[in-house]
């Protein structure tokens, strides 16, 4: 799709190679960054208590590698379906209208949201974590580094969902970019632990914080509304408010 625009041919091996190139430069430039920002930089602000691992961080760094690379492999028959014009995406707004664009991108946040959700509780069950989601979660404090440090199984069943909206319903192609490069950067966000907003109804990073401590509360993406559904919300302010976790993991 990206490759058509820049004008290279759409060949497997060129798809392949370009999303393996941007992935682990968004991965290694967004959770640099971060890294430097919380916890170099401002570490004294953010992250007082923060103790360096450099193993644990080179141990995280593995992962990202190796779940970047493998959600692309899993992921490749998706982009060829969608290079040769075998999904739902469109470019021209007229085709179907502003008011499927806007509809639709509510549907998309609602489907996403739904899958991932239960996926995510799946991978909490003893199957699904013994098998995939424990090399995610051997991170009980997060860094920067751990936003992409996942199974590839498991970062391509988390990741499905954004790619498979657009083959069940008609998807404008640059909210499909945006999106699934808006993942990126919310997985950074949500593991820096250092939550800048604070709203109850958004999974912000307080609530990914506690889903690491406790492995059985917050399974949401972007919102919180199926946690409350059904009892697996918790609310980091009460959290940290109980002093429940040590001083210096919720910020």
């Amino acid at each position: 799709m990206i490759l058509r625009l820049l004008g290279i041919p759409e060949t497997p091996l060129n798809q392949f190679v370009f999303l393996t190139v941007a992935g682990l430069t968004l991965y290694f430039t967004l959770s640099g960054l971060s890294y430097l920002i919380f916890f170099v930089w401002g570490k004294e602000r953010f992250h007082p208590t923060y103790l360096p691992d450099q193993q644990a961080n080179r141990n995280a760094q593995k992962w990202g590698v190796i779940g970047t690379i493998g959600n692309v492999v899993l992921m490749m028959p998706f982009h060829i379906l969608i290079a040769s014009g075998h999904s739902q995406i469109y470019w021209d707004i007229g085709e179907y209208g502003w008011g499927w664009l806007i509809a639709s991108f509510f549907l998309y946040l609602v489907f996403t949201e739904t899958c991932i959700y239960w996926a995510h509780r799946w991978l909490h069950t003893d199957r699904g974590y013994h098998w995939l989601h424990k090399y995610h979660h051997e991170w009980r404090v997060t860094t920067s580094w751990v936003s992409m440090a996942f199974h590839p199984l498991d970062s391509f069943l988390q990741a499905l969902p954004h790619h498979l909206f657009g083959f069940i319903f008609p998807l404008y192609g640059p909210i499909y970019l945006v999106m699934v490069s808006f993942v990126s950067v919310w997985s950074v966000m949500i593991h820096d632990r250092v939550s800048f907003v604070r709203f109850k109804w958004i999974n912000y990073t307080g609530h990914h914080t506690l889903h690491h401590w406790y492995y059985d509360y917050n399974y949401g993406q972007f919102f919180t509304f199926w946690d409350r559904l059904m009892g697996t919300w918790k609310d980091p302010e009460v959290a940290e408010k109980s002093g429940e976790i040590p001083d210096g993991v919720l910020r």
